[in-house]
C-alpha cells in the first residue's frame, strides 16, 4: 500500500487481533493446574530433557532414557523444555511455548492472505476467521506437539511464497527448507510443510514457462477469466471501499521471472533447500539424544520402532475419528472435564460456521476451475488439500486435532471464497455490518443450540432415527435453495454486504465455545445447548 495512513492503519488492526488473542490464551493459562489429554507424556518428557534423563538407562538402551514419546522427534519437546527451564515445572511453564506458537502462526495469517492474492481487508478478515476458531485457542493452550507444526508449516509456505514472490531470492527458499525441517522434526507428519513448498515452487516455474511460451509467440499473454477479477466498472470508488479487489496470483500480481540458471541447477537447489537442510534441522533435534551416549545403532533401532508404531496404532479412543469427517467438525476431542452441578472442560473443536464453509469452499475452487476456468481460489484450496488430504490414506488411530497445521489456511481460504462472492467489493458500511452480525451471533446463540438439540436429540428420540435424517435432509435442502438464492443474478448487488454479515456470523459464534476452550465454569443447560450434535459428547 502507498499510503502510508492505510498502511499503518492495516499494521494497528493486525497488532490489535494479535494482543487480543495473546489476552486470550493467557488467561487463567494455569488452569486446570493438572496434566491435560497428552501433557501426560509430552509434560513429562520435556522435564526429562531438562534433567538430562534421556540416556542408555531406560528399558530399552535405544529409547531416549525416561521418555515415553519416542514414537516422535525432539523438537517440539525441546520448545515445551524451555518454558520448564524457564517457568518451572508447572502448568503455565509447560504451555506458555505453545502460546508463543499460537500468535506465532496468527501472525503469519494476514500476510500469507496477502500473497495468496487477497486485498488488506479480506486479508485482515482471513486472520478474524483464524484467530476466532476455537481450536486455534485450544492447542494454543496445551503442552501437545501440534501447534508447533501449525506454526513451522504455515511459516514455511508463506516463505516458500515469497521465494516465488520476490526475486527467488535462495535464502527465502532455504528459510523455507528450515521451517519445514522444524515441523517434520516435531512431528513426520509437519513433512506435509516441505511438500506444499516444493509444489508451490514447481507451479510457479510451469506458469513462468507458460508465460514465456506465450510471450515467445507474440501472444498478449494470459488473460483471466471474467469471473476472476471484478471489471472496472464494478470496482467502486476508495471512498466507498476499504480496499482495492482481489488479485489472483496469476493475474496482475504476477511473480518475477525465476532465475536464468539451467533446470538441473534449479532443481539441485531445490533439493538442497527442501531436503538436505531439512535433513540437517532433523538430526539437530537429536543431538542431545547422542550426547547422553546413544550411537549411530541406537539411532538406527530408534527410527525402526517409530516406523513400526506410527504405521500400524490402532488403539482403540473415545475421541479418534477418521481424516473425512474432520472438516465437517464430527468429533472433536474433550481434552478435560470434570464436574457435576458445575461444569469444566476443554475441547479441541473448529468454528463449525468456518470449518462448514471451508467445505463448501474447496468444492466452489473444483467448480469454478472446471466449469468457468476462474483460478482465484485453487492456490489455497490446494494448499488445504496438500496439507489434509495424506490424512485420507493413514491407518493409525487419527483425531480431529491433527487439522490445526490446515486450519488457518481454512480461514484464508474462506476469506477469499467470501471476497470471490463480494466480487471483491467491501461495502461503506461493511464492517459495521459484520460487527453488528458478530455482536447478534455472540448473543443469540443458544437458538442455535435450540434448534439442533430439538433435530438431532429430541427427534431421533421421539421419533427415531429415521425422521433425524429426514430433518437433516431437508435443512441440507433449505441451505441449497438459501445458497442459490443468494448466487442468483437479482442478489448480485447485495452479495458484498451478505459476504460480510456471513464473516461476522462466523466471528461471532465463537463465543458460545469460548468457555469450554478455556476451561470456564459452566452450568449443565449451557452445556446442553452447546451441544449441537451427539458426536460432540
Amino acid at each position: 500500500m502507498e499510503d502510508p495512513a492505510r498502511r499503518h492503519g492495516y499494521a494497528l488492526a493486525v497488532a490489535l487481533v494479535l494482543l487480543i488473542s495473546a489476552a486470550l490464551r493467557l488467561w487463567q493459562l494455569g488452569t486446570p493446574t493438572e496434566m491435560m489429554f497428552d501433557e501426560i507424556y509430552y509434560a513429562k518428557d520435556a522435564k526429562a530433557i531438562v534433567d538430562g534423563r534421556i540416556g542408555t538407562q531406560g528399558q530399552y538402551r535405544w529409547a531416549a532414557g525416561d521418555e515415553v514419546s519416542w514414537p516422535h522427534p525432539e523438537m517440539g519437546k525441546f520448545a515445551i523444555a524451555a518454558g520448564i527451564a524457564v517457568f518451572g515445572y508447572r502448568s503455565f511453564g509447560w504451555r506458555l511455548p505453545a502460546v508463543l506458537a499460537g500468535i506465532g502462526i496468527l501472525a503469519c495469517v494476514y500476510p500469507l492472505g496477502r500473497r495468496l492474492g487477497l486485498s488488506p481487508p479480506w486479508a485482515l478478515l482471513g486472520l478474524l476467521l483464524a484467530a476466532t476458531d476455537p481450536l486455534g485457542i485450544a492447542q494454543s493452550r496445551i503442552a501437545t506437539l501440534d501447534v508447533f507444526i501449525a506454526f513451522w508449516t504455515v511459516l514455511c509456505v508463506l516463505l516458500a511464497l515469497r521465494y516465488v514472490q520476490e526475486g527467488w531470492r535462495p535464502a527465502w527458499l532455504f528459510a523455507a527448507g528450515g521451517a519445514g525441517g522444524m515441523a517434520a522434526a516435531t512431528k513426520w507428519s509437519g513433512g506435509l510443510a516441505l511438500i506444499a513448498a516444493a509444489i508451490i515452487v514447481a507451479a510457479a516455474w510451469i506458469l513462468q514457462a507458460h508465460r514465456a511460451r506465450a510471450t515467445a509467440q507474440g501472444e498478449a499473454g494470459y488473460v483471466p477469466a471474467e469471473t476472476d477479477v471484478p471489471t472496472a466498472s464494478a470496482v467502486p470508488s476508495e471512498a466507498s471501499t476499504a480496499g482495492p479487489p482481489l488479485v489472483p496470483p496469476h493475474a496482475e500480481a504476477e511473480t518475477p521471472a525465476p532465475p536464468q540458471d539451467s533446470l538441473g541447477v534449479r532443481i539441485l537447489v531445490l533439493v538442497a533447500a527442501l531436503v538436505a537442510v531439512p535433513v540437517g534441522f532433523y538430526l539437530l533435534s537429536y543431538a542431545p539424544y547422542f550426547w547422553a551416549g546413544h550411537t549411530i545403532a541406537d539411532f538406527r533401532e530408534l527410527h525402526r520402532q517409530m516406523v513400526i508404531f506410527n504405521l500400524n496404532l490402532e488403539a482403540t479412543h473415545t475421541y479418534a475419528s477418521l481424516a473425512p469427517t474432520w472438516i465437517v467438525d464430527y468429533r472433536p476431542v474433550w481434552y478435560y472435564f470434570e464436574g457435576t452441578e458445575t461444569y469444566r472442560g476443554v475441547i479441541a473443536i473448529g468454528n463449525p460456521f468456518l470449518w462448514w464453509l471451508a467445505t463448501l469452499s474447496l468444492a466452489a475452487a473444483a467448480a469454478l476451475a472446471l466449469l468457468r476456468r476462474s483460478y482465484a481460489l485453487l492456490p489455497a484450496a490446494g494448499l488445504v488439500v496438500v496439507l489434509y488430504v495424506p490424512w485420507f490414506l493413514a491407518t493409525r488411530t487419527s483425531f480431529l486435532y491433527y487439522m490445526t497445521p490446515v486450519a488457518p489456511i481454512m480461514a484464508v481460504l474462506v476469506a477469499g471464497a467470501l471476497c470471490l462472492f463480494a466480487g471483491g467489493l467491501v461495502p461503506r458500511r461493511g464492517w459495521l455490518a459484520a460487527a453488528a452480525a458478530a455482536l447478534a451471533a455472540a448473543v443469540l446463540w443458544r437458538w442455535v443450540g435450540f434448534g439442533a438439540a430439538w433435530l438431532f436429540w429430541e427427534l431421533p428420540h421421539r421419533g427415531g432415527t429415521f425422521f433425524a435424517w429426514v430433518g437433516l435432509t431437508v435443512g441440507v435442502l433449505l441451505a441449497a435453495l438459501l445458497l442459490a438464492f443468494l448466487l442468483s443474478e437479482r442478489m448480485r448487488r447485495h452479495r458484498p454486504l451478505m459476504a460480510m454479515v456471513v464473516a461476522g456470523l462466523t466471528i461471532g459464534i465463537v463465543v458460545a465455545f469460548v468457555p469450554i476452550v478455556l476451561g470456564l465454569p459452566i452450568s449443565p443447560r449451557y452445556f446442553e445447548h452447546v451441544m449441537w450434535f451427539p458426536s460432540w459428547i
